[in-house]
């Protein structure tokens, strides 16, 4: 197998893939690296949902994939998914829209995400990067199990962040919503990003006899839209630190891989960086069973589902 890098494209990660047969349902797909993991995984075949909070933005982007395809992806290949992780209920709707379906779940990529400074509330009012990066995550994935289970060798890609290493969490796992710490966004965002880490190891560990294969990885730093609530010197730090990022489609190069190679439809419940495995993730509390464990049981309990 080809040896990928911090400067492997995403369709360079799967160049002679062939995904035709396959489903893939993307979080998050109407914009950067979700997007461009929608593209390549339709220029590589695979029947493609994106599931998106803004459905018009995400028929947009649909319809600029199959034009920038210039004809190998067909209008029935890629279909929109109304999915607002800021809402359990919402995020349940669109479950149970997507199992009208009747599709299997070949490839899910958990790629949809926030990164706010400022302290905001989910309908049900959690703190929003733990609930929608985390628990509408966590909800949707478990909603569909079936899908991933009837599919043959099914792969659970989840979006996690070197940013674990600013999370605050104990192995207690006490105040997850921040209600009595002070609140700092980016050590929540830290939070969030770790819990998705976990969630991955644990969910891996509980369904890997059923067939379901799911990995964790760090994109890198690339220039997305999701710093787009970050203040002026957060901006200006982007501009500064620009020529070490990523562009959009090196950005998306691991997730694709994890999706598409076949390398990675065996194993699992790892960390990857610049489509590397890694055997040491950014905090060390990632690789705490125990602790996985018991994130899996509140957010079961937080968000109604059988643990």
């Amino acid at each position: 197998m080809a040896q990928f890098s911090k400067k492997t494209t995403a369709e360079e990660a799967s160049r002679g893939v062939n995904l035709e047969g396959k489903n893939a349902l993307i979080t998050g797909a109407n914009t950067g690296l979700g997007k461009e993991t929608a593209r390549v995984l339709a220029l590589r075949g695979a029947r493609v949902v994106m599931a998106c909070r803004d459905t018009a933005k995400a028929l947009a982007a649909r319809e600029d994939i199959i034009a920038s395809c210039r004809g190998i992806v067909s209008e029935d290949q890629i279909d929109v998914l109304a999915l607002d992780l800021n809402s359990l209920e919402k995020t349940r709707a669109a479950a149970q829209k997507f199992l009208s379906w009747n599709m299997a779940v070949d490839i899910l990529v958990n790629n949809a995400g926030i990164m706010i400074p400022m302290e905001r509330r989910t309908e049900e009012g959690f703190e929003a990067q733990f609930g929608v990066n985390h628990l509408g995550h966590f909800l949707f994935t478990h909603l569909l199990l079936e899908p991933l289970k009837e599919a043959v060798n099914s792969r659970v890609v989840v979006v996690s962040s070197a940013a674990q290493a600013w999370a605050t969490l104990k192995p207690s796992l006490d105040d997850l919503n921040w209600e009595k710490r002070k609140f700092k966004g980016m050590r929540a965002y830290g939070d969030s990003k770790l819990m998705n880490m976990m969630f991955a190891r644990e969910l891996h560990r509980r369904y890997a006899g059923h067939g379901i294969v799911a990995n964790a990885l760090h994109p890198g730093v690339i220039a997305t839209e999701l710093g787009r609530d970050q203040p002026a010197a957060f901006a200006l730090f982007g501009v500064l630190a620009r020529p070490f990022t990523k562009s959009v489609p090196e950005g998306a190069a691991t997730q694709v891989m994890l999706a598409a190679q076949p390398e990675y439809g065996q194993g699992g419940g790892d960390y990857f960086v610049n489509c590397q495995r890694r055997k040491r993730p950014d905090n060390k509390l990632a690789l705490d069973d125990a602790v996985c464990q018991r994130l899996w049981s509140i957010s079961a309990e937080l968000t109604g589902v059988a643990r």
